[in-house]
C-alpha cells in the first residue's frame, strides 16, 4: 500500500496540476492543490489555496462561460472544458480542466476533484494550421486577381493593334487617338501586374519561410504523387534540406513502420474526398520520430480532373507528449483511487476478524463454538496476510 509520503510524491510529480474542491451553499472553495502549480503556472499553493484565486486569473474573454459549465459538472458529474487562465508572469495560457463530482454515500454533492493540464502548445498548432490554411487562399485569390488584370491588358493591347489599323479609329488630323490611347492603358496595366507581382512574390516566400509549417505542393499523376516544390521551413522543421524533400519515395521512406500502411492507404480519401487531415510519426534528419499532422487538399482543373495536390506539415509532438502524460496522470489517478480502495477494503476485512478472534477467546472455555470461531478468524486473518504480501502493496 502507497504511504501518504508516496501519494503526495506522486500527485506533486505528474506534469498536471491537481485540485480537489469542496462542494458548499456558497460555491467551491479549494481545499488542496499539488505542488506543480508552481512549475505549471508560477504560483504558490498558498496563492492557489485563496478565495476567488481561479475566477479572478480566468480571462476575461472566457470568465462567463467557464462559470456557467459549472452547472454541467453539478449535473452530470463530469465536466472537460478548455480556457485562458493567466500565469504569475502575467502570460495567459490555455488550459483543459477535467473535473469530477464526488457524492456522499447519500447522495450529496460532496467535492470535486480535477486536474489541470497546459495545452498551450496544442492550441498555438491549432492556429498556426489555420493561419496556413488562410495564407493559401489568400494566395488563391491574388492568382485568380492577377490572372483577371493579365487578361483585360491583353484585350487592351490586342484591341489597340486592330484599332491602328483601322480607318474608323483616326480621331482628329490623320493620328489614331483611340488605339494609342488604348496601346498606353494596356501597358500601363501590365507594368503594374508586374510590380504587383514581384511585390507579392516576395511577401509570399517571406510568410512561407515565416510560418512554423512545411507548405507542400504534389503533382497527382497515375503512378502517384511526386512532389513538385516543398518550403524552405522543411529544413527547420525536420532538418532535411529542400533538395533532399524532392526526392522520390523520401516521404514514404520516412514514415514510421507502424504508421506508413494506413498513412498511404488514407490517401484514397483524399481523392475521393477532396480533402484529407491525418496525423502519423515521421522520421527527422536526427534519426527522432516527430509527430506530424498533414493536411492536404486535391485541386482539380477545370475538366475535374485531379491535378495537384497542396497541403502542410505541421509539427504536434509536444501535443501528443502532452496528451500522453495527461492520460498517464489519468491511469495514475485510477491506480491511486483503486489502491485506496483496497486498502480501505483490508481495514474493514482486519477488523472483522479481529473482533471474530477476539470473540472467540471469550467462548473458548464455553463450548467448541469458541475453538471453531478462532480457527476460522486466524484462517482467514491469515489468508488476508498472504494477499496482502503477494500484492506487493504493503
Amino acid at each position: 500500500m502507497l504511504t501518504r509520503k508516496q501519494s503526495g510524491h506522486i500527485l506533486n510529480s505528474i506534469p498536471t496540476v491537481i485540485y480537489d474542491l469542496a462542494v458548499t451553499a456558497n460555491g467551491f472553495p479549494t481545499q488542496w492543490v499539488s505542488d506543480s502549480v508552481q512549475k505549471i503556472l508560477g504560483y504558490g499553493v498558498e496563492e492557489a489555496l485563496a478565495a476567488n484565486w481561479w475566477i479572478g486569473c480566468l480571462h476575461p474573454d472566457d470568465r462567463e462561460s467557464a462559470l456557467k459549465k459549472t452547472f454541467v459538472l453539478m449535473t452530470q458529474g463530469h465536466l472537460v472544458q478548455e480556457y485562458r487562465f493567466k500565469s504569475k508572469d502575467g502570460r495567459y495560457l490555455w488550459i483543459r480542466d477535467e473535473a469530477s463530482l464526488l457524492r456522499d454515500s447519500a447522495g450529496r454533492p460532496k467535492e470535486v476533484v480535477g486536474f489541470w493540464t497546459n495545452i498551450t502548445e496544442r492550441k498555438q498548432a491549432e492556429e498556426q494550421a489555420a493561419q496556413a490554411r488562410d495564407i493559401g487562399e489568400g494566395e488563391l485569390i491574388r492568382i485568380n486577381n492577377r490572372i483577371a488584370i493579365r487578361v483585360v491588358a491583353l484585350a487592351l493591347i490586342f484591341g489597340s493593334g486592330l484599332l491602328l489599323l483601322r480607318e474608323e479609329a483616326r480621331f482628329m488630323w490623320g493620328v489614331p487617338v483611340i488605339g494609342l490611347a488604348s496601346l498606353a492603358i494596356g501597358c500601363s496595366l501590365l507594368l503594374m501586374l508586374f510590380l504587383l507581382r514581384a511585390k507579392s512574390d516576395e511577401r509570399s516566400r517571406h510568410i512561407l519561410e515565416s510560418i512554423p509549417t512545411v507548405v507542400y505542393e504534389l503533382a497527382a499523376t497515375a503512378k502517384g504523387f511526386p512532389t513538385q516544390w516543398v518550403s524552405d521551413s522543411v529544413k527547420k522543421i525536420l532538418g532535411y534540406e529542400a533538395e533532399e524533400a524532392l526526392a522520390s519515395n523520401w516521404w514514404i521512406e520516412c514514415l514510421h513502420p507502424d504508421d506508413k500502411e494506413a498513412a498511404v492507404q488514407r490517401t484514397s480519401v483524399l481523392m475521393t474526398q477532396g480533402r484529407l487531415v491525418q496525423e502519423y510519426r515521421f522520421r527527422a534528419k536526427d534519426g527522432r520520430y516527430l509527430w506530424i499532422q498533414d493536411e492536404a487538399s486535391l485541386l482539380r482543373d477545370t475538366f475535374g480532373r485531379p491535378k495537384e495536390i497542396v497541403g502542410f506539415w505541421t509539427n504536434i509532438t509536444e501535443r501528443k507528449q502532452a496528451e500522453e502524460r495527461a492520460e498517464q496522470a489519468r491511469k495514475q489517478e485510477l491506480e491511486r483511487g483503486e489502491l485506496i480502495r483496497s486498502s480501505d477494503r483490508n481495514i474493514a476485512a482486519s477488523t472483522a476478524i479481529a473482533v471474530l478472534i477476539f470473540i472467540s477467546v471469550f467462548l473458548w472455555g464455553a463450548s467448541s463454538i469458541g475453538l471453531a470461531l478462532f480457527v476460522a478468524g486466524g484462517g482467514l486473518g491469515l489468508l488476508l496476510i498472504w494477499l496482502v504480501v503477494r500484492s506487493g502493496k504493503y
